[in-house]
């Protein structure tokens, strides 16, 4: 049998065989090529992968919308679930929400489905919806999770448990819960709120509930605390946030703060105040502690916010809390007009100009001193303080009668000091002038008679001799009665060592930044400066035992002193009110190394001063200045 089409003559058998070449060699390049765009996709999916995992979540979510978009089905699943991801890395809430909506509808029964709910839960704790992220992460946990991720959401769970969750929340969960360490998770919840409220007797009945050998290892800790608690007196407990730099070029001063805040909340000498700590890392930038401050002041059990923060990150601080209640303790010295962007903040660690002012009052008004001379950094800081300083002296009728800046580091004040030395010679040689006209005698007979010119041509000259330049090096100076010298951190190795070298008998008045003990205790210095005194907000004698900085040691125990004090206010409400108006009945807070007292002028700057001496070998606290009043401690003989 033969077919004609076109004048051509086939055979059926190698008609059959052309149809099935041609079925074949369609079928292959259709597999080829399903071959190859799986395999892109495979190497763009990957790609993905690693940029998320290396902190490039912009690239990780172009790559996953472009695989998307590319509709190749055995990849959507999962670069869904990259997508929504990178999405909440990026902060980018309603687009991770659809994200998140597409994949529970395509694929309802996904064996990512914890992994969704857990970066939900993710996603609504950016968005400081707590309730909500406990809730997504206790769906995740429903399910049949591996070690890692179920380890994973236990610490997560374990974090929002101690931002005192509604006991609501847990009520409405145990209705339908049936898994016997879920139960246990939310009961412990509900106790850790009931100890938060004061109420250790209600807690004790919640933990009575608890089978230990059914809650995870992670809690178990948490668990022995809150038996603890349980048996104490009844307290609310002070929920407080922190916003420090935990990473970034500030990490180590934040993290002394932090490590410092910790100790003063566990000391033994607390009352009965009792705090929780909510911390967020600011990493040292402006635009997180934004960020880290508009999720902590949404917060609804947060009484109050206290940040060791700089000039700059403070002021992004105080702006974002610009419309809020939110009462906030900068435990850094700042300039006073912080006040005129928040009227709820409160100076811990002072101002730059109550500082000077303090100083001011400590040299003319307490040690009865006249002629003064300043040495200062220059920089906006500290000129706002020595301003304030000589405004000061110049009220309690002082003199100061030589100022003198550097800049960059001091490694050589010779011609500060020279100065100086120039200024203290005028201040004698008009002094002997004064006292020579106070010792002369006059004769009212003598003043009858005329003197004449001549009778002194025959006066012998005098033979003394003009003082060289290192003649006069050599006289100590006792006109100018006291030099102030508010340094900053690392200018004391150099300036230490070159004031013995310039002869004043004078009394050195210094700032915090000479508490180093180890700098001002060398051969060279310690001798020289017996008997200076130095004017900080905290007395911050380091032991030897402890391997740190000054400035971290200062951080560390500013951050003491603050748990130390918080848990001293009695609060008549436990509300942002009630903690803002407790800090404004403060009379005085006497602290170890530490007081508060609020200025008379503005409430909100704390004006008490350690006044600290130098032995040359140690320090010892003195007294507490704050302004215009001064309690100096009486040493005990044994």
């Amino acid at each position: 049998m033969s077919l004609y089409f076109h004048n051509y003559s086939v055979n059926l058998p190698t008609m059959y065989k052309f149809k099935l070449a041609l079925l074949l060699l369609l079928f292959n390049n259709g597999f080829a090529q399903n071959w190859l765009q799986s395999q892109r996709a495979e190497r763009q999916f990957k790609e993905a992968v690693s940029s998320y995992n290396e902190g490039r979540f912009a690239i990780a979510e172009d790559i996953s919308s472009a695989i998307i978009d590319s509709d190749f089905e055995s990849f959507n699943e999962k670069t869904l679930l990259l997508l929504l991801k990178s999405q909440i890395a990026l902060n980018k809430s309603s687009e991770a929400k659809q994200t998140a909506k597409k994949l529970f509808t395509k694929y309802p029964s996904s064996s990512f489905l914890p992994y969704v709910m857990e970066s939900m839960g993710d996603l609504y704790v950016n968005n400081s919806n707590y309730e909500s992220a406990y809730r997504m992460y206790s769906r995740a946990n429903g399910f049949n999770l591996s070690s890692d991720l179920e380890e994973k959401i236990y610490r997560k769970m374990f974090k929002l448990i101690q931002i005192k969750l509604p006991q609501s929340l847990m009520d409405e969960l145990l209705v339908f819960e049936t898994n016997p360490s879920a139960i246990n998770i939310h009961l412990l919840a509900i106790a850790y709120s009931q100890i938060m409220d004061g109420l250790p007797d209600a807690a004790a009945l919640t933990l009575a509930q608890i089978a230990p050998s059914s809650l995870p290892n992670e809690f178990s800790n948490l668990l022995e605390n809150l038996l603890r608690e349980s048996y104490k007196p009844s307290s609310p407990v002070l929920t407080v946030g922190l916003a420090v730099p935990l990473t970034g070029k500030n990490a180590n001063l934040g993290k002394s703060f932090l490590e410092g805040f910790q100790s003063g909340q566990n000391s033994k000498k607390l009352n009965n105040r009792r705090l929780s700590v909510i911390a967020k890392d600011t990493r040292s930038d402006n635009i997180e502690t934004i960020k880290v401050v508009n999720e902590l002041k949404s917060i609804d059990q947060l009484m109050g916010l206290i940040s060791p923060l700089d000039d700059i990150e403070s002021i992004s601080l105080l702006t974002s809390l610009t419309n809020s209640d939110l009462p906030l303790l900068l435990t850094k010295k700042h300039e006073s007009e912080v006040q005129n962007i928040n009227q709820n903040a409160f100076l811990l660690g002072s101002s730059y100009s109550a500082e000077g002012r303090i100083a001011a009052q400590y040299i003319v008004k307490h040690l009865g001193l006249d002629s003064i001379a300043v040495v200062a950094p220059a920089n906006k800081k500290t000129e706002i303080q020595i301003d304030a300083f000589i405004n000061e002296v110049d009220r309690l009728g002082g003199n100061v009668v030589a100022t003198e800046w550097y800049s960059g580091e001091p490694k050589n004040l010779r011609r500060q000091f020279k100065y100086l030395r120039k200024v203290g010679f005028e201040l004698d040689a008009k002094e002997k002038i004064f006292d020579e006209a106070l010792g002369m005698e006059l004769d009212s007979i003598d003043a009858l008679f005329d003197v004449s010119a001549d009778d002194f041509f025959d006066l012998p000259k005098s033979n003394a001799k003009k003082m060289s330049s290192n003649d006069s090096s050599k006289v100590v100076l006792k006109t100018i009665q006291a030099i102030y010298l508010p340094i900053g951190h690392n200018d004391l190795e150099y300036i230490g060592p070159q004031i013995p070298m310039y002869n004043f008998d004078t009394k050195i008045v210094g700032n915090s930044s000479w508490q180093q003990l180890d700098i001002l205790t060398k051969e060279n210095i310690g001798p020289h400066l017996r008997g200076m005194s130095i004017i900080s907000n905290v007395y911050a004698s380091k032991p030897d035992s402890i391997e740190m900085s000054y400035e971290n040691f200062e951080q560390f125990q500013l951050g003491q002193h603050t748990s130390r004090f918080l848990t001293s206010l009695s609060l008549s409400e436990m509300s942002r009110g009630g903690f803002k108006k407790s800090l404004q009945e403060i009379q005085m807070y006497d602290g170890e190394g530490f007081n508060f007292q609020p200025s008379k002028d503005d409430k909100i700057i704390n004006s008490a001063f350690q006044l600290i001496d130098f032995n040359g070998n140690n320090f010892s606290k003195n007294g507490v200045i704050a302004m215009d009043t001064l309690l100096v401690f009486q040493n005990q003989n044994p």
